[in-house]
């Protein structure tokens, strides 16, 4: 009877896991997502896809457990998982001024190849998100502001 409550707890099954058993999949830089992938339990041979809202912090996730309504260990773990991120890391140690200047590049080359090609390249749309999300970490009502006046 311990064991089987002990499997309902809202922690438990995070406890099993650790931010590194998400594969980071894409970012998407007109609606600030994050993809990142698990492998299924439920459902042998199959993928569960959990998105973050690098800006407001707001998940959703596929899997059986956020299906019924109950607690899901990707969604827990997803914010700490893009916090480990590479280019997330880097945006992180950038001063404001080259912070400023790596977001207007790469919001710059989105732009460019969205408007000549018709496909952002993967390694931009990564580098502008990682610029988004530590601009609002660093100044939140700055970018409050903005996002009210654009």
């Amino acid at each position: 009877m311990v064991a089987a409550l002990a499997t309902h707890s809202p922690i438990a099954s995070s406890l099993w896991h650790e931010p590194n058993d998400l594969t980071f999949i894409d970012a998407d830089d007109l609606t600030n997502i994050v993809h990142y992938s698990a492998l299924s339990k439920s459902r042998p041979g199959d993928a569960n896809v959990v998105g973050l809202d690098v800006l407001t912090g707001a998940t959703c996730c596929n899997c059986r457990a956020a299906e019924t309504n109950h607690h899901c260990w990707h969604a827990e773990l997803v914010q700490a998982a893009w916090d480990g991120h590479p280019a997330r890391i880097l945006a992180a140690r950038f001063n404001d001024t080259q912070l400023a200047a790596s977001g207007k590049k790469a919001a710059h080359m989105t732009a460019w190849t969205r408007h000549r090609r018709f496909r952002v390249l993967p390694a931009d749309a990564l580098a502008l998100v990682a610029a988004r999300a530590e601009y609002r970490r660093r100044f939140p009502v700055a970018a409050e502001v903005a996002e009210v006046a654009a």
